[in-house]
Order: C-alpha cells, then structure tokens, then sequence
C-alpha cells in the first residue's frame, strides 16, 4: 500500500512539472510574438504625377510568417481575427498587411500641403523615387551664314572718241605744164607753105589720179582759130612724173600762136607763136 501511494505521487509531481514547464513556454512565446509596434492608417498625397501610384491609404507591408504569428498570437489570447485589417492593395499584390487598432494612441493624420513633398513616416518604408529620365538636350540646328551678295564692279562710262572730221579727198589736178614750138624748112624759102610747125608738151599731176583731158588752140595773125582735141590721158593713181602730150604738127597759112589747153583739169600753157611770110 505504501508503494502504489508513492508511484501516484511520483504521476502526479511529474504532471505538475510539466504543466508548469508548459505555460512557462507559453508565456514566453507570447511576450516574445507580441508586437511592438503597430501600424495606423495615414493618408498621403497624390503622387501619381511624381510616383505613378493612387493616392490613398498606403500600410506597411508584413511577411507571411508575421502575420502567422500575431495570429497565432491571437488564437492564444483568445481573441477573434475580426480584428485585423488586411489592405485591400496589399491582398490584391500578395503582400498582407496588419493594421492592429488596439494601439493605445494612433498617430495624426496630416494633410500635407500640394506645394511642399510629404514626409515619410517613420514607421512605414520610404516608397522609393524612381530618377528623373534625363531629357536629351536637343542639338541646335546651325543657321547657315548667308552669302554676301557681291558689290558689281562699276562699269567705267566709256569716252566717246571724237568722231574724225572726214580728210577731203584731194581732187586731181595738173601741178604744172609745159609748151614749145619749132618751126623746120622744107627747102630754102621763107614762105609759110615750106615750114612745117611742131608744138610738143608735157605735164604732171598731185597723184591722186585720174584723165588728162587737152586740146591744141591754133590762132593766125589773121584771127583765124583752129582747135585740135586729142585723145585723153589716163594717169594713175599716185602716179606724180612727167607724161608727154601729143605733138601738134602743120604747115602754117600764116603766122601765128599755137596754144596748149587742159580742159580736165583744167590748166593752162602759155601759147607759143611762128612767123612765116604768107
């Protein structure tokens, strides 16, 4: 009888023991998974022109061991999970969120002023600001320099050469002349019927050239007038020597003067006179 009393007693220190090595455990467990910190809804400024994100109620993200704990932490405490707030954006991404409203004292919801750049809490992250994508700046495009136009060289007024008074063409004309006559015997008689009567002549021209038109003007004592024309000469042009002119040959019927006349151009030669007895 006195063993099987000592056996039950030896049950039942062993049970004690462990029940209190249990709620030991227990109690530690629970001090340990408490959480220190709790969350508080906070509403921030749109930033969707800066981040690209809604504006609205933003949490701080927890992991799923975390989140395992409270609420195994819960289940111990005997209280519900109704409790717990788990962010609609935060279910929707597969990262759950606690909000623990048992806080005793919840933060001040501030609305930050548009102008200035809200600050971050200190119980939440920082949501990282993506850098600005630099804009390239855009190379200027060159202006070209304009081409001078280029200053035409005045054209000198040309001189007008005076126009030259016209040389006049110097005209053909006899620049002297000569005449003379001889009288030749036929036999020995002094009678006008047996001489013979020569007139011979010659002349020259200024060059320009041209005909020599001439006759022989035979004139007696008796007033009696006898023309004889010859044929013209022809002198070239440049041509300044001495041309002789046919001679004038007869038998007087008295006596008389015998005359050398240029009619073209005009010049004349003194007569030349003969005596004969008639």
């Amino acid at each position: 009888m006195g063993a099987h009393s000592n056996g039950w007693r030896a049950l039942a220190g062993f049970l004690g023991v462990a029940a209190g090595v249990a709620l030991l455990f227990a109690l530690v467990a629970m001090v340990a998974l408490r959480p220190r910190d709790g969350l508080a809804w906070v509403r921030v400024p749109d930033l969707a022109a800066d981040l690209r994100v809604d504006a609205g109620l933003q949490t701080k993200p927890l992991k799923d061991t975390v989140v395992a704990a409270v609420l195994q932490d819960r289940v111990l405490d005997g209280t519900t999970a109704s409790g717990l707030a788990i962010a609609p954006a935060l279910a929707v991404s597969q990262q759950p969120a606690v909000a623990i409203n048992t806080l005793p004292a919840a933060r001040p919801v501030t609305t930050p002023d548009p102008g200035t750049a809200a600050t971050p809490d200190p119980g939440t992250a920082p949501t990282p600001t993506p850098a600005p994508t630099p804009t390239p700046t855009p190379s200027p495009t060159p202006i070209p320099t304009p081409t001078p136009t280029p200053t035409p060289a005045p054209t000198p007024t040309p001189t007008p050469r005076p126009t030259p008074s016209p040389t006049p063409r110097p005209q053909f004309a006899i620049t002297s002349a000569n005449e003379s006559v001889t009288k030749s015997k036929n036999g020995n008689g002094g009678r006008c019927s047996q001489i013979t009567i020569t007139a011979t002549g010659s002349f020259t021209t200024n060059g320009v050239g041209g005909w020599v038109f001439y006759v022989w003007v035979r004139v007696d004592n008796q007033g009696n007038r006898t023309t004889i024309p010859e044929q013209p000469i022809q002198v070239a042009a440049g041509d300044r020597s001495s041309h002789a002119v046919a001679p004038d040959t007869f038998t007087p019927a008295h006596s008389g003067t015998d005359q050398l006349v240029f009619l073209s151009p005009a010049y004349s030669v003194t007569a030349q006179s003969w005596n004969c007895v008639g």
